[in-house]
């Protein structure tokens, strides 16, 4: 990266920022689309492409109470948990995180009485590796199709009935912290949940060797409203709803629901962005 160009990233990690996001664009041949697991390490292949757009992403830092994972989707929390060491192993700090996610959760998440860790992700920015670096596409994490696979797998039959008959409340909700000091590169940006209409999300599904799931890729839409937490440290934490039976379900049929749309991103302006961030999330189900 040049200088010049270093200087301008810095200058625009603050504020409103005009940020490259990738949303869904069809199949050519309008098969429906999905993303095929190849390997163990989840790389894979898809029959959809991306369309590219510039888009103007807000800045949530000093408005963050202002934003909940009821009615927005997401929400921006400080945690007590202290700094990650550099040279934990990747196993030392997943283990680490998904014990402190459930301690993020029940803090903040109102009504919490049980909590499931189902998957923890580490995540570096890199101009080589493809697995496991930012991921650039606008997405939701589970369909409704999806959370049904994952409350059975992870839980049970019994707690899948519960929930379908709005006896048990389930949540997805994804916790979401650098590991670097500050984050300066690959931003997170979160849609609000409000403007993106049911008609701009397309189910994807995702086929494993040994079952199937199913995601929500993001058709672009000028009313959507995308946000980010500029100059986030590793003293705070995002949370991303992607599902809320409580919303969801209404007498067995489904509703519109909190779900958040989220993707990472650079500045437009930056051609050759830095590839500093690091980042680890973990995914839980939340029962109550």
């Amino acid at each position: 990266m040049e200088i010049g160009e270093r200087a301008s990233l810095t200058q625009r990690s603050r504020g409103e920022i005009l940020g490259l996001l990738h949303f869904y664009n069809a199949p050519g041949d309008e098969s429906l689309p999905y993303f095929q697991v190849t390997d163990t390490s989840g790389a894979g292949r898809k029959n959809y492409s991306h369309d590219p757009r510039a888009v103007l992403i807000k800045d949530i830092r000093n408005k963050e109470n202002e934003f909940s994972l009821q009615i927005h989707s997401f929400a921006a929390v400080p945690v007590k948990c202290a700094r990650y060491p550099t040279d934990a192993d990747e196993d030392e700090l997943c283990h680490r995180h998904a014990s402190e996610a459930q301690q993020i959760l029940m803090e903040n998440v109102e009504g919490a009485q049980d909590i499931v860790v189902f998957d923890t992700t580490l995540r570096k920015a890199s101009k080589d590796e493809v697995l496991r670096r930012p991921v650039r596409k606008v997405h939701i994490d589970q369909t409704s199709l999806g959370v049904l696979h994952r409350v059975k797998r992870h839980l049970s039959e019994d707690h899948a009935e519960k929930m379908l008959a709005g006896r048990l409340r389930i949540r997805l909700i994804n916790v979401w912290r650098p590991i670097v000091e500050t984050v300066e590169d690959h931003h997170l940006a979160m849609a609000e949940s409000p403007t993106v209409d049911e008609l701009d999300l397309v189910e994807v599904r995702h086929e494993y060797p040994d079952r199937e799931g199913e995601t929500y890729a993001v058709r672009y839409s000028a009313q959507q409203r995308f946000w980010y937490w500029s100059q986030m440290s590793s003293g705070e934490a995002l949370l991303l709803q992607c599902f809320d039976s409580q919303q969801h379900y209404e007498e067995g049929h489904l509703q519109h629901s909190s779900r958040c749309a989220h993707a990472s991103f650079n500045p437009v302006e930056v051609r050759t962005p830095d590839c500093k961030r690091q980042s680890i999330e973990t995914r839980c189900i939340i029962m109550g």
